[in-house]
């Protein structure tokens, strides 16, 4: 599995931000340009951004915003963390092709998403929120998860999009509980514990409002990422819903293999919230 590190030239260019300097040519000649095609497939999930408000952004960099991430990767670098969570992760299901990843920083990246580049999924991690890497070794296996369904047979009908949804994030949780059990069940949600356990407190609350016809699945996927403040309902809730349908589904059917789930989006899609 390759690693691409695209923040180290990110880095070259903060070396050189100096009172005389011209930001924008800089970062355009030592970060931009040598990695114009992925950036410009990244940025075309922004539509509001645009080379002038890009400019903009470059201009107001200061190389004391990223000292902190500097630090952490001079004495932490995620490339080793994120090899051995790979090698930890085919383990349970290997990949028919060997992922590729990109370590960026592209001010306003997830700390971990997949995208499609040169017609194949990829994974990616924005490293500008990380205060630690903790957590990298779920957010690896979580998006390995999201890389292996995205390979995956067959196609999702649209009016399936919401029960997708929950399915695709329900295993990602529960793989990367496999992968890497040592971690608190919290973690693999990357929730609080408080957000936890008003989901294990409010399940049925859940189903009622996730699963019933009640909402179209538009309305459902939007209330699943920004939660529901009228109704007390967090963001992202729903994932609780997958997982907990995952981890029965494979309890009681001791046949069933998490492999076979992450082999056929028709397969995974069968399984009842």
């Amino acid at each position: 599995m390759r690693v691409h590190s695209l923040y180290k030239d990110f880095f070259k260019f903060l070396e050189r931000i100096t009172p005389q300097a011209d930001k924008w040519t800089n970062y355009n000649s030592i970060y931009y340009r040598p990695h114009q095609e992925f950036l410009e497939t990244y940025f075309s999930h922004f539509p509001l951004i645009d080379f002038s408000n890009l400019i903009e952004r470059v201009e107001m960099i200061k190389s004391a915003d990223y000292s902190q991430l500097k630090s952490l990767i001079s004495v932490c670098p995620p490339e080793p963390l994120i090899k051995k969570a790979y090698e930890k992760c085919k383990r349970i299901v290997s990949p028919e092709e060997e992922p590729a990843v990109y370590l960026i920083l592209g001010f306003f990246s997830p700390d971990g998403f997949i995208m499609n580049f040169r017609g194949k999924p990829v994974i990616c991690f924005g490293l500008e929120r990380f205060k630690d890497f903790k957590l990298l070794r779920i957010l690896f296996a979580h998006e390995y998860t999201h890389y292996l369904l995205n390979m995956s047979r067959g196609e999702v009908p649209a009016d399936q999009a919401f029960k997708w949804l929950l399915l695709s994030e329900g295993i990602g949780t529960y793989f990367s509980q496999i992968a890497f059990p040592e971690y608190e069940l919290s973690d693999h949600f990357l929730f609080r514990r408080d957000r936890l356990n008003w989901c294990q407190e409010n399940e049925s609350f859940l189903r009622e409002t996730h699963c019933s016809r009640q909402y179209s699945s538009e309305q459902l996927i939007d209330i699943y990422k920004k939660g529901n403040p009228e109704f007390n309902l967090p963001p992202r809730a729903g994932k609780y819903l997958g997982y907990i349908a995952i981890k029965k589904n494979l309890e009681q059917n001791k046949e069933l293999e998490i492999s076979s789930l992450l082999s056929s989006k028709m397969s995974l899609l069968k399984m009842n919230l």
